[in-house]
């Protein structure tokens, strides 16, 4: 009975593993912002949902790699197991006997990650899970995976939507001028979108938009 919710427990792990790997890692403010500036062009199919992940994923693999590289190493390196926090030893709990060495492999591993996160969770975000961990009886310093993944998480869509703002105004003032111009010209039953829509790609374009944008994400990470 032990061995099959031990075996349970592995697999319940396996499958939350993408998504939490998905949520660590650069790809959250990266697809954030590259969806919304597809809506702000005003081309929401253009592109493609599937082209947006995908670039979103290649950038995270870019930024990731060195962290990938660290966490690697850092599992392959024998070194005196650190004392077992909390979230370790629950995870002891869940997995069977024979996977029970993994776990300081593992540990070793997250030392690399959990430094990322907290070079790019705000000071202001930490303090917050702090507190809030506090307040539920949970007592934390600030250097928990389990306090950094949400304050790294909540800066990451801060970040995120402060830099779709800044794109957003330049289109919004194309938008306006368009709909201003259709209106003296008595086209007010043309819609503004339409004639917009070149103009605001043309705009893009002209700007070198694209390697801007990447080039901008991907700086916020150095």
């Amino acid at each position: 009975m032990t061995a099959t919710l031990g075996n349970a427990g592995l697999v319940a792990l396996l499958a939350i593993v993408p998504l939490v790997v998905l949520m660590l890692t650069s790809f959250v403010k990266i697809s954030v912002v590259l969806s919304l500036v597809r809506n702000a062009i005003g081309a929401p199919d253009a592109p493609s949902g599937l082209v947006v992940m995908g670039l979103s994923l290649i950038l995270t693999f870019f930024v990731m790699a060195p962290v990938a590289v660290e966490m690697v190493t850092a599992a392959a390196t024998t070194t005196a197991p650190a004392p077992p926090s909390q979230l370790e030893t629950a995870v002891r709990a869940l997995l069977p006997a024979e996977a029970q060495g993994d776990v300081d492999a593992a540990a070793r591993a997250l030392a690399p990650l959990e430094k990322f996160l907290a070079r790019h969770a705000s000071p202001k975000d930490k303090a917050t899970f702090v507190e809030l961990a506090a307040k539920m009886g949970r007592p934390a310093t600030g250097e928990e995976l389990w306090v950094l993944a949400p304050a790294f998480l909540t800066t990451e869509l801060r970040e995120a939507f402060a830099i779709a703002v800044l794109i957003f105004l330049p289109f919004l003032v194309i938008d306006l001028l368009v709909a201003l111009g259709l209106a003296a010209l008595g086209l007010a039953s043309t819609s503004p979108q339409t004639v917009a829509l070149p103009l605001k790609l043309l705009l893009f374009v002209a700007v070198d938009g694209w390697r801007l944008l990447v080039d901008a994400l991907l700086r916020g990470y150095v």
